[in-house]
């Protein structure tokens, strides 16, 4: 504190007062001291400025991370541009600590020369950090967009790099972060397109000032309903047509396809017209009621026009599915092609997970007639596509084999194709999507266990999450078949293994550190999303009641307008925040937005599910679970949020009404950050369907 002080009063003469402290012995002084020397005019005083700080922040000894954190913080108060690239190796630091301060110092620079945006942009591959990262690009502004939009257009850069540019973007509002986010709309990588789109309501629904492309926006729009059809007409083919089992990893992946391309077609529409009205019809068109989904593909009949009317209209309006496929056939001058044709298509197709489902049906099914096929995709399929080549491999050398084949082949690691089709049977992945059990695989290791080995001891701390993938365990008085999740409930909640797990025959397990598997939950909403979904569906949560009850605190109900410091006690007083911290709350409120609804208003139903606290008035909520009134206190929208599922209540002010409203991105974007506090919503969510199965079970 006294450094700046001396420079202003003395002016050169602080140097001087600074110099002798730079070997004194005291890191921390000459840290400081290094600091200040680092706007001296003499040569000799930045040369060992530079000296005593690289010393410092090259000193990677666990005990040194001290110096290396002071090191990080000074640097954020020197000026002179040749001391910034000493920051750069201390963003990457183990101590998260440290890191973190490295990335609040590139921000107290500024842009400069951009120095650290590469760095930035790579950290938000780390689930720890990319908050900070992505703040402090966001702090840069509009310049930023240009190398932004570099870095999610490069295919070389890593895939999940550039997957989460898009939502930095979506925090640049600009006619120029509209038109990056366009031009992504076309990548081949689904998720980005995803993430694009996203990205673009968002900024859509926030400033609907900001230009928009309505030619580009129709022409994707088209793309996604072919892309939707082209899925469509694949089942169908198949598993119609064809007569095969629906119940194969390939169904599954074709209908998640489906659904996907459905999914960005009408966030698209919303991008050109009302994202509220687009929302409603969206959720109209799932009602049982056939007059009522009538009612809303007559205003999209009347809404659209041109190609776009065609093809949407193909995909919504209610027909048989045979003549849904003819019309498109039509359409897209396709015809219906029999199974191994099908296949034979499918083996080649862009999405890896697509391609290597289809593999394994041939291998199960022995479509051997298909081998030339596999031949080829291992002779030319992109080197980078491992799972594609990984699948090929194993159904080419099942197919060389006679018998026994399985047992050979079970002595060498499964591949991915194999391990998500195993996967796909966890009642934990119900709701997860074929993508992610690829990734899953890809991380996981597989372990054998021999009988009687020890897998979990009771009461030890649970260190991994294993997915039990053949074979059968003993726990407690219980035995557990293959396949089935162990370990982890405790995990989530961060309690001791509850009892012993032994493999009582030989068991084959995929097995994850709980780092790696917090890590997958932070960097993939859709697979929190998908295992909130599988607690809530399993233990009932939210089957009976739409309303949490709540309460406010006293002197919070009478409020017109609360503070910040108010809207933490208001989310202190939500059930599932019982277990965070302050600093997540503080969190929490910055990222909440008070709504007003005036007597008699409805909220839109449909649209993306957000989590409403009401603060004041009463409202009447309609949904299956039947009619609620919620007042001052109560929780509106919680299950619905987490799970990733349309409101589909309607929510009516009885009388007028002021609530606090998170948005699911904004959630999910905290809990992805905070993992701690994402176990800590599991763990609630885990007891509550205990509870709720115990009262259900009492007579």
């Amino acid at each position: 504190a006294a450094v700046p002080a001396l420079a202003a009063i003395r002016g050169e003469a602080a140097a001087d007062v600074m110099r002798p402290f730079l070997s004194k012995g005291d890191p921390t002084l000459a840290i400081v001291a290094a600091a200040a020397l680092t706007s001296s005019t003499r040569p000799d005083d930045v040369r060992i400025a530079e000296q005593t700080l690289r010393e410092y922040a090259t000193d990677t000894r666990e005990q040194a991370a001290e110096w290396r954190l002071q090191v990080a913080r000074a640097l954020g108060d020197v000026r002179n541009p040749d001391f910034r690239p000493l920051l750069v190796p201390l963003m990457y630091d183990t101590n998260i600590d440290v890191a973190r301060a490295a990335i609040a110092s590139a921000g107290n620079l500024g842009a400069g020369d951009f120095l650290f945006v590469a760095p930035l942009v790579s950290l938000l591959r780390n689930r720890r950090l990319k908050s900070a990262a992505r703040a402090v690009l966001v702090s840069y502004g509009d310049p930023v967009i240009e190398p932004l939009t570099y870095f999610m257009r490069d295919p070389e850069e890593d895939l999940w790099i550039r997957r989460h540019v898009p939502s930095t973007l979506a925090e640049l509002p600009s006619p120029a972060s509209m038109a990056a986010l366009t031009s992504a709309l076309d990548d081949s990588d689904g998720f980005l397109r995803f993430k694009a789109t996203m990205a673009l309501d968002r900024l859509r629904r926030s400033h609907p000032e900001l230009p928009i492309e309505t030619a580009l926006i129709e022409k994707r729009i088209t793309t996604e309903a072919a892309r939707a059809f082209n899925a469509l007409t694949l089942y169908y083919n198949l598993f119609v047509a064809g007569g095969l089992s629906p119940g194969c990893l390939l169904a599954r992946a074709l209908n998640e396809k489906h659904g996907r391309a459905i999914n960005r077609m009408f966030t698209l529409l919303g991008l050109m017209q009302s994202p509220a009205d687009i929302a409603a019809v969206r959720h109209t068109l799932s009602d049982a009621d056939a007059r009522v989904r009538s009612r809303a593909i007559e205003y999209l009949d009347n809404l659209l026009s041109g190609e776009v009317r065609k093809r949407v209209l193909l995909l919504v309006e209610d027909m048989p599915a045979d003549e849904r496929i003819r019309k498109g056939n039509v359409i897209y001058r396709t015809r219906t092609r029999d199974v191994d044709d099908t296949v034979a298509q499918l083996l080649h197709d862009e999405d890896q997970s697509i391609a290597s489902a289809a593999i394994l049906l041939v291998e199960e099914r022995g479509m051997w007639a298909l081998a030339d096929d596999l031949e080829h995709v291992l002779a030319h399929r992109d080197v980078r596509d491992q799972h594609v080549f990984e699948a090929a491999s194993w159904a080419l050398a099942a197919n060389r084999m006679q018998a026994d084949r399985r047992k050979a082949l079970w002595q060498e690691p499964l591949p991915s194709v194999e391990l998500a089709n195993r996967l796909r049977r966890v009642p934990l992945f119900d709701f997860t999507h074929v993508d992610e059990l690829f990734r899953l695989a890809r991380l996981g290791r597989q372990v054998r266990y021999e009988k009687g080995q020890r897998l979990f001891e009771q009461g030890a701390a649970v260190k991994s999450v294993q997915f039990l993938l053949d074979g059968r365990v003993s726990m407690g008085a219980h035995d557990i078949e293959a396949p089935a999740a162990l370990g982890f409930e405790p995990l989530l909640e961060g309690s001791p293994m509850p009892a012993a797990v032994t493999a009582a025959d030989r068991a084959i397990t995929l097995s994850l550190t709980s780092e790696e598997f917090l890590a997958l939950l932070s960097e993939n909403v859709e697979l929190a999303e998908g295992i909130f979904r599988m607690l809530i569906a399993t233990n009932e949560l939210g089957a009976t009641h739409t309303v949490i009850a709540a309460d406010l605190p006293a002197d919070m109900k009478a409020n017109a307008q609360l503070r910040r410091i108010d809207r933490v006690m208001v989310l202190q007083s939500n059930p599932l925040l019982a277990n965070a911290t302050a600093a997540q709350l503080w969190k929490l409120s910055a990222i909440a937005r008070e709504i007003t609804l005036a007597e008699g208003a409805d909220l839109a139903t449909g649209g993306e599910a957000s989590i409403l606290i009401v603060l004041s008035g009463t409202l009447r909520v309609e949904s299956t679970a039947g009619t609620e009134s919620a007042d001052a206190g109560d929780v509106i929208g919680l299950y619905a949020t987490l799970a990733g599922t349309p409101f589909s209540a309607k929510v009516t002010a009885t009388t007028a009404s002021h609530l606090l409203r998170l948005d699911r991105g904004s959630v999910f974007a905290l809990l992805a950050e905070h993992t701690d506090l994402l176990q800590a919503v599991f763990s609630i969510l885990l007891r509550s369907g205990r509870e709720t199965s115990k009262v259900v079970s009492t007579p």
